[in-house]
């Protein structure tokens, strides 16, 4: 570090400079952003090697990027990585460094905090993975590492007054379709039905906000485990043990998490019986902490009443709740409180990813026949087993393929403009993004632009 100009950043509008501050990065105004993130390629998460970013499109690209893996700033260990970037704007470099078993830091991990309940910190943690970059002089430009942010929104007090449709939310599709110890085995689910790489707890303290549930019933023996998480017509694990984790890490963090249950794809056509059953462990399992709906009041506008879109997070944290659930089901409103209208959902999942630019572009300029207005909704910017056809070799990619390259464009697409129009935003395998870092920046020069037309000096320790 050069002094302690490293450490106070004057903000005005610009959006970078805004964005790396609550993400825990250290960098000279015009230097290129650099992150770390992990391959979606690998068989299991410690083996997943990292992979080093950075861009798009700098204007400033550093001479070299360092991959650590203790922090330079406290040592003088020698780059375990070591990157020439010879000049080019943007750029990703797999490297053979792995993961590996690592906790999650700061007592958040899923043992610890049934031990001992970890401290709620205004700033992201960092595993012991780090970049930096310097210019040609040698001088630093860019200080950052592999974190996670399981306290964003609590530690963005300007966030309680935007609404949720205005909010970048950033989640995963498919939320609970992962490798656990009772899947392990089934080669089906291997190949196709994986989704994401980190479990449902994990996820959260990484940062996502927005989890993506389809769900059918099948019996179980002792009626403990009727629901399931499902992708398309497969069984991936049971539901209320996640639905445990959320309400633990809500309690622990007081995030708001939001929870769309989307599809019923089994055991739930022409049975409303299963809908009731499963507001009803809804309600056992989280009712106490879910903003509900409430009756309009006489002269109240009944869309801007019944839809939830229109809260705010201030709004939830005043009633003390923090989990919001939209439910794709028409007849169960009428059934239920704890659940609300689902949002405008648009996917990119029959596309090729040739086609990802200009469907966004129509997307986001209006230009698409149903574009989003004043509305809560989310992209899905997924690759589905059909878009990724290959005609000439008759072949399929696999999820984790598909999300290689999907991902990155995707990121790129939304690293400009475009993030101050997303709401929630849906990834597969979320760790092969920074998809976390780019909502809570965005987010965060919101609510500077929301505020007054002052400078706002950010202390980044």
């Amino acid at each position: 570090m050069h002094g302690n100009g490293w450490r106070t950043i004057l903000v005005a509008v610009c959006v970078t400079a805004v964005t790396r501050g609550y993400s825990g990065g250290v960098y000279a105004t015009d230097s290129c952003p650099i992150y770390l993130t992990l391959s979606a390629l690998a068989r299991s998460l410690e083996d997943a090697p990292l992979v080093i970013n950075w861009g798009p499109g700098c204007e400033n690209p550093p001479e070299w990027i360092g991959l650590y893996t203790e922090n330079p700033a406290l040592s003088n260990a020698s780059p375990a990585v070591k990157v020439v970037v010879s000049g080019e704007r943007s750029g990703q470099v797999t490297t053979e460094v792995k993961f590996g078993r690592r906790k999650l830091p700061g007592g958040w991990s899923h043992e610890q905090v049934l031990q001992h309940i970890p401290k709620r910190k205004s700033k992201p943690i960092c595993f012991d993975l780090y970049l930096t970059s310097y210019d040609q002089a040698g001088e630093l430009q860019y200080f950052d590492c592999l974190k996670i942010q399981p306290t964003w929104m609590f530690s963005e007090p300007g966030l309680v007054n935007v609404s949720l449709r205005e909010l970048f939310l950033p989640g995963t599709h498919c939320s609970g379709c992962y490798q656990t110890r009772t899947n392990v085995g089934n080669v089906v689910l291997k190949k196709i039905g994986f989704r994401q790489s980190l479990d449902v707890w994990s996820q959260l303290v990484f940062g996502i906000r927005y989890l993506d549930f389809a769900i059918g019933y099948y019996p179980s023996h002792n009626g403990t485990r009727n629901f399931w998480i499902m992708n398309e017509q497969f069984r991936v694990g049971a539901l209320r043990p996640i639905l445990q984790d959320i309400r633990r890490f809500v309690i622990l963090s007081e995030e708001t998490v939001f929870l769309d249950f989307r599809r019923f794809p089994l055991g739930f056509h022409n049975n409303p019986e299963q809908h009731e059953a499963l507001l009803e462990l809804l309600e056992q399992e989280l009712g106490d902490l879910v903003y509900r709906r409430t009756p309009l009041l006489s002269g109240e506008d009944e869309l801007e009443g019944s839809e939830s879109y229109n809260l705010t997070l201030g709004d939830m944290r005043r009633e003390g709740k923090y989990i919001l659930i939209t439910y794709n089901h028409e007849a169960s409103l009428n059934e239920s409180d704890i659940i609300w209208r689902a949002w405008k959902k648009h996917s990119s999942a029959f596309l090729k990813h040739t086609e990802l630019g200009e469907w966004m572009q129509n997307l986001f300029s209006h230009k698409h026949p149903d574009a989003p207005r004043n509305i809560g909704w989310s992209l899905h910017g997924v690759q589905g087993f059909h878009g990724s056809y290959n005609e000439e070799e008759a072949t399929f990619l696999m999820p984790a393929e598909r999300a290689s390259i999907v991902n990155p464009k995707l990121m790129q697409l939304l690293s400009g403009p475009w993030s101050q129009r997303a709401n929630a935003v849906l990834v597969d395998f979320f760790t092969n993004t920074n998809l976390v870092e780019l909502a809570v920046s965005t987010n965060q020069y919101k609510t500077l632009r929301n505020s007054a037309n002052e400078a706002v000096v950010l202390d980044i320790q």
